[in-house]
């Protein structure tokens, strides 16, 4: 009898054994945060890459994530990052907050996709300045290495000014103000009946201001009351100037100051979101290279 319960717990560690680190590595997995696809980067420069971009997204509880990438598989670059994004299971809590640098060789392009929170610290504006950096840190170059830091040093710099106090989302190409819904068309169609209609009391106006006019202008002839001819004399003289003295102003005229590059002067707190196709909400904005 004791020898039987004590293989029944034998029996339960040795499943507890078993089970624990499948269990283990299933909530502590760590996500992979730069997928090389392209094999832009050494495995020293991945390690470093992923350690950095671990570290601030932790800071902001956020996932962040860097994806190079040398077949899009048909997809538009800002397709290949949101679908990327949703589908390998990345972003933090409900909202899936996080956002995703892609460097897209098949397009020829670097994109930004942002999810949940991270819309509302990366405005239109504020993707347009890391993009700016980006292409001045190395992407210029072909220096892509460059490029990826230059992109977490311009986030971190985004995320620690904090989410802008005018920031507000509006939704791609859509007219009306819920993000959700599509705006509803109404066709504006004339009839025939209409139209002819409209022709024949649009020409009676016509005409019978023409001869209200006409009649307004038609008078009796008048007398001359000044004979020019006889009145009139010219006398030509012949007239010089002299210059006398020269003065000369000059002043500097300062050059404007740059609206930002976010489409073409877009509000600064404006972030443009759209629906992946996933169903999910992303902000985003690209350059070609």
């Amino acid at each position: 009898m004791v020898r039987r319960k004590c293989f029944k717990i034998a029996a339960i560690l040795y499943a507890c054994l078993l089970l624990c680190p499948v269990a283990d590595g299933v909530v502590l997995a760590e996500k992979n945060l730069v997928a090389d696809q392209a094999g832009l980067f050494t495995a020293a420069q991945t390690t470093e890459l992923e350690q950095e971009a671990r570290d601030l997204g932790a800071e902001y509880n956020l996932d962040i994530v860097i994806v190079t990438a040398e077949d899009a598989g048909g997809k538009s670059a800002g397709e290949y990052a949101d679908d990327y994004f949703d589908y390998q299971g990345y972003g933090v809590g409900e909202e899936r907050s996080g956002l995703l640098f892609l460097i897209d060789l098949d397009n020829r392009e670097v994109y930004i996709s942002p999810s949940g929170e991270a819309i509302r610290y990366l405005t239109d504006e504020r993707i347009e300045g890391v993009l700016d950096e980006v292409f001045a840190g190395g992407l210029t170059d072909g220096d892509m290495l460059g490029a990826a830091r230059s992109f977490l040093s311009a986030t971190e710099k985004y995320l620690a000014a904090g989410i802008p106090p005018d920031q507000y989302s509006v939704p791609e190409n859509a007219v009306s103000p819920n993000p959700y819904s599509a705006p509803t068309v109404v066709p504006n169609v004339l009839s025939a009946e209409e139209g002819l209609g409209g022709g024949v009391v649009a020409g009676l106006a016509g005409l019978f201001y023409f001869f209200l006019t006409k009649r307004g202008y038609k008078g009796k002839p008048q007398p001359v009351v000044f004979e020019f001819r006889k009145n009139c004399f010219v006398d030509l003289n012949v007239n010089s100037d002299n210059l006398v003295n020269t003065y000369v102003t000059s002043r500097i005229i300062p050059k404007p100051k740059p609206s930002g590059s976010a489409g073409g002067g877009s509000a600064p707190g404006r972030s443009t979101i759209h629906r992946s196709s996933s169903g999910r909400i992303h902000g985003g904005g690209g350059r070609k290279f």
